[in-house]
């Protein structure tokens, strides 16, 4: 075996660990070293791209085992994606073994550790991972016990910023199983003010948990921080499906869906869609769903008729029906990246059929240039409204989205103006999801210059920057947040519908929980 030889059989996805491969570059290891931490910089050069293959998390790990110092700065840069970005990279190696990749790489560099505790524009869980990180440097000898004890001490006063997070609940357990002297008061404020998840664990068990570290041995951390030991047996769990069919429903296709309009009496219809009372009405009319459409009767719309009596719609659109009804029927079920899926076929079929020339949806049936299940126009916003929802949790979802609202609204100039203003948002807070909050901010100060008089746009710039900072892992600029909704009263018309004074209240809020004394 030589080097190129071992590192190729680690690019599989495979449920096999190759640990003749691995025992070979931790024999070469001056020469293994360089080739993985130049695939973990190929990786975080572009991290959004698809999985080629599993070398990525063999080095990481690898690197891990061999107390890489020079891996540590890409660690700490993992650690600092956004939060959709960085779940795609890791998944759930994020708490599982990356705490241990800190703590064996960081090579005395604590302070960079803590660094990432205490920024509250880290992911939640990451900024958890770091401090178990710091624990596991005391489990191993290499930090003191009561400084870990009163650095936890500080962080519960003085260094967290009063907003519940993971980080909080991580240094509740971090003082209560290192019976920090001084902590049960800080214990019991944090749950007195909702900052510690009862749910995770309660007050009284932390209670008891602290009680009994205090009478044991101040050098144990029992049972908290878990021991790194090779690169097989960590990675056992992540490669154990490897190589296997995660979803045997896959073997059949998307469009057996449409097998159940045999068994209806009526063909697919349009329903009442599943929106929150308080979220924008799915009509385009700009207002909340409770001022407007909710109760309201549900809409057929005109091109289902059709369907109903059995009419076949012309064989250039039966490609792109299919999969539109396919996509209704899964949204029906509550499958909804299937319907995703059948959607992203409808409108690769729809943007080959449809002419350059076309420019407004809401009159597609009526020129002839489409006719299906729905009207055009109410599905494009359809399909906005799933890629919204899929888009908080899922890289792919988001990746899609900016680029499909691109199009739409570069295809679309006629679009409805509320229903253009609907996608704008929709493509920025995808790209600030991202962590392209810079494009996300364009798009909304455009839509802003577009439009003075909607306060739809200064809203969403507040939510950017004030409001909804954590879905961009960003730290919140409450200054910059209350100028947008100030700037809405004095422009815009419909504060109103928007609750822009509410929000400014709702800012004071977010401020007040970025302070960081608890007392």
């Amino acid at each position: 075996m030589n080097i190129t030889e071992a590192i190729d059989s680690l690019r599989p996805f495979t449920s096999k660990v190759h640990s003749e491969s691995l025992d070979y570059l931790r024999a070469h290891w001056e020469e293994a070293e360089q080739i993985l931490l130049a695939e973990i910089e190929r990786n975080l050069i572009d991290p959004t791209s698809d999985d080629a293959d599993a070398l990525f998390l063999y080095a990481i790990h690898l690197c891990a085992e061999m107390r890489c110092a020079k891996a540590f700065p890409h660690f700490v840069r993992i650690a600092r994606l956004p939060n959709i970005i960085l779940d795609h990279v890791l998944g759930d190696i994020l708490t599982e073994t990356f705490p241990q990749m800190l703590a064996r790489t960081c090579d005395g560099r604590v302070d960079d550790i803590k660094a990432l505790v205490e920024d509250p524009a880290v992911n939640d869980f990451a900024r958890g991972s770091a401090l178990q990180a710091i624990m596991a440097l005391v489990a191993d000898g290499k930090l003191d016990h009561a400084e870990l004890s009163a650095y936890c001490i500080e962080l519960l006063s003085c260094k967290l910023e009063r907003r519940a997070s993971n980080v909080w609940d991580t240094a509740v357990s971090a003082v209560c199983e290192l019976g920090a002297p001084g902590a049960l008061p800080l214990i019991r404020m944090a749950y007195a003010r909702g900052l510690a998840d009862p749910g995770m664990a309660s007050l009284e068990n932390m209670i008891s948990v602290y009680n009994q570290s205090r009478n044991a041995a101040p050098a144990q951390i029992r049972g908290y921080v878990k021991p790194f030991r090779t690169t097989e047996s960590e990675m056992r769990f992540f490669v154990s499906n490897w190589g296997k069919d995660e979803d045997e429903n896959k073997k059949s296709t998307l469009l057996e869906v449409l097998d159940e309009r045999e068994k209806d009496s009526n063909s697919y219809h349009q329903t009442k869609p599943s929106v929150g009372r308080n979220a924008p009405c799915p009509c385009g009319s700009g207002k909340k769903y409770k001022q407007c459409c909710l109760d309201k009767p549900p809409k057929v719309a005109a091109a289902v008729v059709s369907t109903v009596l059995g009419n076949p719609v012309r064989d250039e659109f039966v490609a792109a029906n299919d999969w539109m009804e396919a996509g209704y029927r899964y949204m029906e079920k509550g499958v909804f990246w299937r319907a995703f899926e059948c959607w992203r076929d409808c409108w690769d079929e729809l943007s080959s059929i449809l002419p350059e020339s076309f420019r407004d949806p809401e009159v597609a049936e009526e020129k002839g240039v489409f006719e299906g299940c729905n009207f055009l126009s109410n599905w494009l916003q359809d399909f906005e409204m799933l890629l919204d929802e899929l888009s908080e949790h899922n890289l792919t979802a988001a990746q899609y989205a900016v680029a499909f609202l691109d199009d739409i609204l570069r295809r679309f100039p006629a679009l409805d103006a509320q229903i253009k203003r609907n996608m704008q948002v929709a493509q920025a807070r995808c790209l600030a999801i991202l962590g392209e909050t810079e494009k996300a901010a364009g798009i909304l100060e455009a839509m802003v210059a577009q439009s003075p008089e909607s306060a739809q746009g200064y809203v969403e710039l507040a939510n950017l920057y004030g409001l909804e900072t954590e879905r961009s892992n960003m730290r919140p600029d409450i200054p910059r947040a209350r100028y947008y909704l100030q700037d809405a009263l004095e422009n815009a018309r419909d504060c109103a519908e928007y609750d822009v004074t509410v929000r400014l209240k709702d800012l004071d809020v977010v401020e007040e929980s970025m302070r960081r004394p608890l007392p």
